[in-house]
């Protein structure tokens, strides 16, 4: 059973509450085409040979990847001990990041799959290999060395047909480590909008295996609105500008009346924009409905009924009471039990679980750390282990 707050009755010590983490990132793609091997090892002979001559197109907007602030963009103490980049090692990462801070389950969240799954400048077949690649690797070299790592299933999703084909060969093939997979990923700046009918195949299956589709933070077709910007703190500010439309098509494009039952996590791209846009939305609605007479709620209510939202990065204001202040409003507006710890290791703007404010109750503090993520994903906290309460 899924613990969702302390039970006095688990330890005659300090009371933990149990943490899962939503976003742990190993080894990305630069690294494969840096050190040959890897993921690249699991693709079939035909696509070893393409990738050993054409490479594995990163794509991305004119001028490609620009420089972050530290290689990689993690911290400077994640390269293994063997001189590995970081996210290499599951061993050093569960040391690093699970055992240090008593986690019952890290969600490992591959950024590389987007790289191929979004088409940036590659075969259809190589982008369907390439995922098929991600999953088997993470199952070997990961998922079989800790019971306490988890995975999102990796997909070709502009290739709906494909990707289904994926969902279901890893919910059905990978014996006993199928279960293993929580959640599938997609770009936020997909080559169409989220909602559009084009994706209904994939979601049609999220809901059947009861999977959430999950949203990670990742620019390669339009970092923004007017085109791309010249300094990498422009780009990382500019992440939560994407929620706005991927929110506004999956609920006025009508996927959420069709699915009802499916669950969206967005990791990465923020909280706090939630809010507002929730009043926009409804404002927007009360003027604008008959555009859309299929809904069957207020849009305010599909956001808070279908969203869920990772920590990271948390808002780091000069006074603390103005985010308690926010947090609180979050919990007005009836989204707090959809807010989810999230670290973001190894990358440099990792946020520890003591970073949530000190406002929270235990009970509040309990469901961000671990209580909701693992009513979510169906993953147990581990008895003892966790967040210590002071």
């Amino acid at each position: 059973m899924t613990l969702t707050a302390p039970d006095p009755q688990v330890a005659a010590g300090p009371l933990k509450l149990g943490i899962i983490d939503c976003d742990v990132h190993p080894l990305k793609l630069r690294e494969h085409q840096q050190r040959g091997a890897g993921v690249l090892s699991y693709l079939p002979e035909r696509w070893q040979r393409h990738a050993s001559v054409a490479g594995v197109q990163r794509g991305g907007w004119a001028g490609g990847d620009r420089p972050r602030p530290r290689e990689y963009g993690q911290r400077w103490d994640t390269e293994t001990p063997g001189g590995g980049p970081p996210g290499s090692d599951p061993v050093f990462a569960a040391e690093q990041l699970l055992d240090k801070y008593e986690i019952s389950a890290g969600l490992l969240n591959d950024l590389g799959a987007f790289q191929s799954a979004g088409l940036k400048g590659q075969p259809a077949g190589f982008s369907a290999a390439y995922c098929r690649a991600l999953n088997e690797h993470r199952v070997d070299n990961w998922l079989k060395q800790d019971p306490r790592w988890y995975a999102a299933l990796n997909i070709p999703y502009e290739l709906p047909e494909l990707a289904v084909q994926e969902i279901e060969f890893g919910m059905t093939q990978f014996d006993g480590y199928s279960s293993r997979f929580k959640q599938i990923m997609l770009a936020p700046d997909n080559l169409r909008p989220a909602g559009h009918p084009t994706y209904w195949p994939i979601y049609e299956a999220c809901v059947e295996y009861g999977l959430p589709v999950t949203f990670h933070v990742q620019t390669g077709n339009r970092p923004t609105p007017s085109g791309g910007p010249s300094y990498y703190l422009e780009e990382h500010n500019d992440y939560a500008a994407m929620n706005f439309p991927l929110v506004a098509s999956y609920i006025f494009e009508g996927v959420l009346d069709r699915f009802p039952d499916l669950k969206i996590v967005l990791i990465e791209l923020g909280w706090s924009w939630a809010i507002p846009l929730a009043w926009r939305l409804d404002a927007a609605y009360r003027v604008l409905g008959d555009e859309v007479p299929h809904l069957r709620k207020k849009p305010s209510e599909y956001l808070r009924d279908h969203f869920w939202f990772g920590t990271q990065p948390m808002e780091e204001p000069e006074e603390d009471r103005h985010l308690d202040e926010v947090f609180d409003a979050f919990y007005d507006m009836g989204m707090g039990d959809h807010l989810m710890y999230a670290s973001d290791y190894p990358h440099w703007d990792f946020d520890e679980p003591a970073s949530l404010p000190a406002n929270l109750s235990l009970e509040q503090r309990a469901a961000v750390l671990g209580g909701t993520a693992g009513k979510l994903y169906g993953i147990d906290l581990l008895p003892g282990q966790g967040y210590e309460v002071r």
